[in-house]
């Protein structure tokens, strides 16, 4: 009875203090965010308006571009965590992988990104938002002197709460740390990013109805028609296409990113940020529809069909190359930009679909697809995806043909064996953090004891420390009968249960302390394998 009170008090500090206090103040911080870079973006248009107009102001714009740059050098070179990648990194953090400083990354990564919005760079606020997010509840960990154990619970529920604010969904916000991050789903890790979500998503509609804003992802001004069954035939050929679009696109992004990080390693970061924003200023010069994340610049006159056949082609090109050759170690998220890329395709996909003979009142419903198409491949994150589309659009009647052409995306992508576009930037992030140390692997035997965070709760809800894996696990029940698991995800952990584990680590020290903070202070037992 003891032991399930002590599992029970974990649970509810977890959930409903620590979670709660992270998602009240990363609504707050974030609300601010959200304001400042709305304002930026309309000053933003206006500036590249205005240099359209006068050319005589061409020179203060360049020279305005690279003091921009300069400052973004200076961020990331004090706090390299707030370059590009932001959820990768965020991701990288949650799971133990990344080292970070919560207070430098936070405020490195809010000025940053005022920054780089400010130029007209297209990146969104949600990159920025999680790793905000995991930062402040990184922060009320250490202040608020959390279990050891706690901590990558609450930097999950910081993640849930920054995405949950930037994209206006507690739903896909709750599924998006377990899908995106965590790769496993969970009642805990579920009740924790829940909690994040919910916290930071109450504060900001009270922040909302307090100043008489509305939140709103999507605003469908024309009445919506869902796609009639008899047009499902579209639904694999709008997914395949988005497949194709995708794997390139992430080739593309692992490419220059790889340039970026080795080839060019010894360029300045100044000069490459330089290059970047000097290309996307000078284009969007030309087409300002290409600066900023496009969120309400494309997409939405898309679910209008207000572009032509020719000016979607153009913007998805010059989309893609700026948001490609930007991203290499820019503050930004690039959640909207694949949403734009995404929704430029569908737009290309429903102009031929209407010379083959659909209505163009559809047209809203195809962009939509498109949409969730493109991202869940690009990021394999189908879940997360289908929660977002949904919540944000307020239209559930077209998850039929969606679900189809995502179907048909992933397979896609699992035929040219495409790797998600987080994951890719993540590894880059761990070779070069990892890149001067010497890992070793490892044995080591231990017993849960009296009182660990861990009693009470199945295998896969505990996180355990970074590349640890369970070999074995011995239990004996009141019978004193042995019963050995060795993959036993669904397990209940008691006291005294025996577990080996075979460790990755380039500090086992570290690694140990981590493991003890979750079954108990104990010598652990450890053979060096290589």
């Amino acid at each position: 009875m003891m032991k399930e009170k002590t599992s029970l008090n974990h649970m509810l500090v977890i959930v409903l203090l620590y979670s709660g206090i992270t998602g009240i103040i990363t609504g707050l911080f974030l609300y601010l965010f959200r304001y400042l870079s709305s304002l930026l973006l309309e000053l933003t248009y206006s500036i590249y308006l205005s240099v359209q107009s006068n050319l005589w102001y061409l020179p203060f714009f360049v020279i305005g571009l690279v003091v921009l740059a300069y400052l973004v050098s200076l961020l990331i070179k004090w706090e390299p965590h707030a370059g590009g990648g932001a959820i990768s990194r965020a991701a990288g953090f949650v799971r133990g992988i990344l080292l970070f400083n919560w207070l430098k990354t936070l405020i490195s990564t809010f000025i940053s990104a005022q920054l780089v919005f400010f130029a007209g760079l297209p990146f969104g606020i949600e990159g920025p938002s999680v790793i905000m997010g995991t930062a402040i509840s990184g922060g009320v960990d250490d202040l608020g002197k959390a279990h050891p154990a706690h901590r990558k619970y609450l930097l999950t529920a910081g993640a849930s709460a920054g995405f949950s604010i930037a994209t206006g969904s507690i739903f896909a916000g709750t599924i998006f740390t377990l899908e995106e991050m965590h790769k496993k789903f969970s009642f805990m890790l579920l009740s924790v990013a829940m909690s994040g979500a919910v916290f930071a998503s109450v504060t900001m509609r009270i922040l909302d109805y307090v100043f008489g804003n509305h939140t709103a992802f999507f605003s469908l001004t024309n009445e919506f028609k869902n796609i009639p069954f008899e047009f499902i035939w579209l639904a694999p050929l709008l997914g395949i296409g988005a497949g194709l679009l995708a794997a390139g696109f992430n080739f593309l992004i692992d490419f220059f990113g790889n340039m970026s990080a080795y080839k060019f390693k010894k360029v300045p970061l100044f000069v490459k940020l330089t290059i970047n924003f000097l290309l996307v200023g000078f284009v969007g010069l030309f087409v300002i529809e290409t600066i900023g994340n496009g969120h309400h610049s494309i997409i939405e006159p898309l679910f209008d069909r207000q572009f032509s056949f020719g000016m979607i082609v153009l913007l998805i090109v010059l989309k893609i190359i700026t948001i490609v050759v930007s991203s290499s170690g820019t503050t930004g998220g690039l959640f909207i930009p694949v949403l734009v890329i995404g929704a430029l395709y569908a737009g290309i996909f429903n102009e031929v679909s209407i010379l083959i003979g659909l209505n163009s009142e559809y047209t809203a419903a195809i962009v939509l697809i498109g949409m969730s198409v493109f991202f869940s491949t690009s990021m394999q994150a189908p879940i997360t995806t289908i929660a977002f589309i949904i919540e944000a659009s307020l239209h559930p009647e077209t998850i039929i043909f969606m679900m189809v052409a995502i179907l048909a995306g992933i397979l896609i992508a699992e035929l040219l064996h495409m790797k998600p576009l987080n994951e890719i930037a993540l590894k880059r992030f761990m070779k070069i953090q990892d890149q001067n140390r010497v890992w070793n692997l490892y044995n080591a035997k231990a017993t849960i004891q009296e009182n660990a965070f861990v009693i009470g709760k199945t295998v896969r809800d505990i996180l355990w420390p970074a590349n640890t894996l369970i070999k074995e696990l011995i239990q004996e029940n009141q019978q004193n009968a042995t019963n050995i698991a060795v993959h036993g995800g669904d397990r209940v952990l008691t006291y005294r249960d025996q577990i080996l584990f075979q460790i990755q680590s380039f500090d086992i020290e570290r690694t140990l302390k981590e493991l003890q903070d979750l079954i108990g202070i104990q010598e652990v037992e450890i053979e060096l394998i290589r």
